[in-house]
């Protein structure tokens, strides 16, 4: 049983792409590039580059709103149909996440065992002031076989931190924890009427979960709910609405990334999302006569998972070993650098989720089988 919408919406497709695009590109640029505070006069396309390669952040909270639209969305769906299935359920999800995490965890070794060789103070985090993300300074624990098995069971940031340079993994316990938690309280509120017992059992339960976790993954879960708001209001807008809505959701979505770069309110992680699934109602279904972009939208988000846990140690071997922590003003030579890197990196995604990813089904399958002898 597929506990997703079947339906593909070629939009948020591209969205969930361009989402993983931005947290590339604002990598690259960490490494690549000077802080814009260092730049003497920048122009105004160089800020408008800094802007849009700034809000990877922002990026993940997009990615959250979507995976309750998609995942949650799907468990409202199983339940209101009385279909839903924990062993399936979490078959999905666990296939889903484990097929590309466990080989980008090897990557990961791979990649840091090389770089630690030939610069080893960058992952001794010497040179994490200058990078958004890698090696905390002195955190040896990150490198260790605990924190590869319990980033692989996605306790990082809980009882464990991130593994070696992927920074990027800290979502992943995020996502995870959100999949296990909101089954249990939708779950445990439908069946309210019908089995009071198992109610109770299942919203302790993940009343238990929610307490234990750190507040800062518990609370982000919000913003994974507003996406679970989004479908079960459900509201595809036509006509003259739509296009009003859209052009509204643009421009408030807009706002609150410019925000974001404010101490305000209004550009929280609560905000980002709040704005964005405003503006979603005006994009479900959209723009789905448009060929030329349904390629293109399905190829960058089926590729974005493998992309977002891939993408950082191979970048922080590349800026440790060989940029050696130098970084460039805007130029023809460091636009040349990230451009290469940018399509080196997609290109590199590409083959390992050909390799890995592509094959989740089968993995899925497979596991199935075992299951049912």
């Amino acid at each position: 049983m597929n506990q997703e919408p079947k339906e593909r919406d070629e939009i948020l497709d591209l969205i969930r792409g361009l989402s993983a695009l931005i947290v590339l590109a604002a990598h690259i640029r960490g490494f690549v590039f000077q802080d814009l505070g260092e730049l003497a006069a920048p122009s105004l396309l160089t800020k408008i580059f800094y802007f849009f390669t700034g809000i990877h952040h922002q990026a993940v909270m997009v990615f959250f709103v979507l995976s309750g639209y998609f995942v949650g969305g799907g468990v409202l769906n199983a339940l209101k149909k009385e279909r839903f299935s924990w062993s399936h359920y979490a078959l999905a999800r666990l296939s889903r996440l484990w097929v590309v995490l466990l080989p980008a965890l090897v990557l990961t070794v791979l990649c840091d065992q090389l770089g630690s060789y030939f610069a080893p103070d960058a992952y001794a985090g010497k040179l994490r002031h200058l990078w958004m993300s890698g090696p905390e300074l002195n955190e040896a624990g990150g490198f260790s076989i605990s924190a590869f098995f319990g980033n692989l069971v996605f306790l990082q940031n809980i009882s464990f931190p991130v593994f070696g340079s992927n920074g990027p993994l800290w979502s992943l316990a995020n996502e995870f924890w959100y999949y296990v938690i909101f089954p249990l309280l939708a779950g445990g509120i439908a069946s309210l009427q019908k089995n009071p017992l198992k109610c109770g059992a299942w919203l302790l339960l993940g009343g238990l979960i929610i307490w234990w976790l750190p507040l800062s993954i518990s609370s982000q879960g919000l913003i994974w709910l507003l996406g679970v708001g989004v479908w079960k209001i459900g509201r595809k807008l036509t006509g003259r609405i739509r296009e009003i809505w859209a052009m509204a959701g643009f421009f408030v979505f807009l706002a609150s990334l410019a925000f974001s770069k404010t101490e305000s309110l209004f550009g929280s992680d609560y905000a980002v999302g709040i704005a964005f699934s405003f503006w979603m109602f005006a994009l479900l279904g959209a723009w789905k006569k448009l060929d030329f972009l349904r390629s293109l939208s399905r190829y960058f988000s089926e590729i974005s998972y493998t992309l977002y846990v891939v993408h950082f140690p191979v970048l922080f071997l590349f800026a440790a070993t060989v940029l050696k922590g130098k970084q460039f003003s805007p130029g023809a030579m460091s636009y040349g650098i990230f451009a290469a890197l940018f399509l080196g990196c997609i290109g590199f995604s590409t083959a390992f989720y050909w390799l890995f990813e592509k094959r989740t089904d089968r993995v899925r399958q497979f596991a199935t089988k075992l299951i049912s002898r």
